[in-house]
């Protein structure tokens, strides 16, 4: 039977599990670490600057009492004890005082060390800017290297590059030594590297990044990684078992939502929500994720952009204010890609461009269930964007509607076997090719063969009015396709009577119909079938402005992501607009 005050601290299905496995919560082990912290931690800017750092728990009784010089049981106990009566009243509640809690002071008996040990090794926590994340996760990291009681212990500030972790959460840790005399008298800090040395158990901390191999060599400690949202996969693979050798190491990711949907950030962010369910048995993980739903429109958000604002910002009223906040929301709304970071950064939604040109809730708007078949005869427009070996090719029917203005897409991919393979854990390319809606050609070129043989079984289904093509790599399979071949006399592949037109890669050519491509969409006029890859291209798709007029952005060179069937709905869509009136397709689109 699970006893009272482990029953306190159980917040999710994984908490469940974990009790069931053996694990129970001791108030005393995280009371202690959050002691400690308020004791020798100190802030180094901003209104508190040279105070104790607080680790809030309730927001609307919690007084801030001088820290006692030593730790006292009793009264970290009735500290306890009434954070949780004014959690179960539903007091407004922060975020420090309670992860601190329990990423300490959940444990399990460990039969290797013969005594308990520390339930989790690993945390993932997700929170809106603002709310203290970069102290607090300095102070966690200062506890496991000053105050855990270690000998030899190595801490790691990680980031994306140099700079980032040497100026932001390690920043914090290097200022918070400075500015506790019982800290400074113990530790010593390399001037030059931000190297923190706890002389006592001669423990170290020191800055590892991603742009310096040199640094990630022989890591054996605790992590600490401040903006996982932009960390890459290959600092992480040296990361994982950084502390296999050690006995209660701790990787501690915390970060605000992000704009790669591809990366390791949301990999872990939507991994940690399958630990909190149950879906996932990981006891060892402990996850924290302070956000708006992910599926959160622009125009919910606008309805009660407070409530949703209080659900990623705990520490609302204390660190956020509700004035600052609506004042930088109305001057980020106007734009989509400023309305983009805002959602990103301040309400904590995972976006799928740093720079987005259409608004998901607007292509998902356009979302439609229709098959292939049930255009068939159709008239329609093909356009081709095409490649050689890392693009991706594209073909992309658009036919035109029951209603004026109304218009429909069915797009086809092709994408090299090589590439697929090479890139397989940056998206879903093999995926997407098991299911049928990614051909993949054999080795590292795109095999035109394949996709000349299904424009004309295309040409057989549909009545294809025009074809419109990008000159760089189609301009011969546009003439083959022209052309029939013959044995015997007799025509084996049949010549395609189709007008063909070279669209202009240029901000003259792409202006108008971008324009035409994104107001259709806004107004839920131009339909897709939910086609993955088509969802994938038009979720990071970047539009360029030249002189006013704006066009598609090609990823660079060596992205992964690619833009090609969205290019080709755009050239296809281009000619079908300026086409006189035609049969339409048939039937109603729901």
């Amino acid at each position: 039977m699970t006893d009272t005050i482990t029953q306190d601290w159980i917040r999710n299905k994984s908490d469940e599990l974990a009790v069931d496995n053996g694990c129970r919560f001791d108030w005393d082990a995280g009371a202690y670490v959050v002691w400690w912290i308020e004791r020798y931690c100190k802030l180094y800017e901003g209104r508190h600057a040279g105070e104790p750092m607080r680790m809030y728990g309730c927001l609307q009784c919690q007084r801030e009492e001088p820290v006692p010089d030593e730790y006292d049981p009793e009264m970290a106990q009735e500290r306890a004890e009434k954070y949780i009566k004014c959690r179960k009243a539903g007091h407004q509640v922060g975020w420090q005082y309670e992860c601190t809690m329990r990423l300490f002071g959940w444990v399990k008996h460990s039969e290797f060390f013969g005594h308990e040990i520390r339930r989790f090794n690993q945390a993932s926590i997700y929170i809106a800017k603002k709310n203290g994340k970069s102290p607090t996760l300095a102070a966690w990291g200062l506890y496991l290297l000053c105050g855990d009681g270690e000998d030899g212990q190595k801490c790691f500030s990680c980031a994306k590059d140099g700079k980032q972790a040497r100026e932001i959460s390690h920043k914090h840790a290097e200022e918070m030594v400075r500015n506790s005399p019982e800290l400074m008298a113990e530790c010593k800090i390399n001037k030059t590297t931000g190297t923190i040395t706890y002389v006592p158990t001669t423990s170290i901390w020191r800055v590892v990044s991603g742009d310096n191999k040199n640094s990630q060599e022989g890591l054996n400690g605790s992590v600490l990684i401040d903006e996982t949202h932009v960390v890459d996969r290959a600092l992480v693979d040296i990361l994982e078992g950084a502390g296999i050798s050690r006995m209660e190491p701790l990787q501690i990711e915390v970060s605000t939502a992000g704009d790669n949907p591809d990366g390791y950030g949301k990999q872990r962010f939507d991994y940690g929500k399958q630990v909190e369910s149950g879906q996932i048995e990981n006891e060892k993980l402990f996850v924290a994720q302070y956000c708006a739903p992910q599926d959160l429109t622009a125009e919910q958000l606008a309805e009660d952009p407070v409530k949703y604002g209080k659900m990623a910002n705990p520490m609302w009223d204390v660190l956020i204010r509700e004035e600052e906040y609506l004042a930088y929301y109305n001057a980020k709304k106007v734009s989509i890609h400023e309305l983009a970071k805002f959602m990103k950064y301040r309400v904590n939604v995972w976006q799928k461009s740093s720079n987005p040109w259409l608004k998901s809730g607007d292509w998902a708007k356009c979302g439609r269930d229709f098959t292939e078949e049930e255009l068939y005869g159709q008239e329609c427009w093909l356009g081709a964007d095409l490649s050689r070996t890392r693009d991706m090719s594209a073909v992309v029917l658009v036919f035109r509607g029951d209603e004026d203005g109304e218009y429909m897409m069915l797009p086809y991919f092709w994408l090299t076997e090589a590439y697929a393979n090479e890139n397989k854990d940056k998206a879903p390319f093999l995926e997407w090719a098991a299911s049928g809606k990614l051909i993949l050609t054999p080795g590292d070129a795109i095999d035109y063969g394949a996709i000349q043989s299904k424009i004309r079984s295309l040409a057989s289904d549909y009545s294809i009015q025009e074809l419109i093509y990008d000159s760089t790599y189609a301009e011969q399979l546009m003439q083959d396709l022209s052309q029939g071949r013959y044995e015997d006399g007799e025509e084996v592949i049949k010549s395609i009577d189709v007008e063909a037109f070279e669209f202009a890669q240029s901000v003259g050519g792409y202006a108008g119909p971008t324009d035409e491509f994104e107001a259709l969409i806004r107004e839920g006029k131009l339909y897709h079938n939910n086609h993955p890859v088509l969802d994938w291209q038009a979720g990071h798709v970047t539009a360029k402005e030249v002189n006013g007029r704006m066009m598609p952005q090609k990823p660079k060179r060596n992205d992964y992501r690619k833009i090609d069937g969205i290019q080709a709905g755009v050239m296809a869509l281009s000619r079908a607009m300026l086409a006189p009136e035609s049969t339409a397709w048939g039937i109603t689109v729901l």
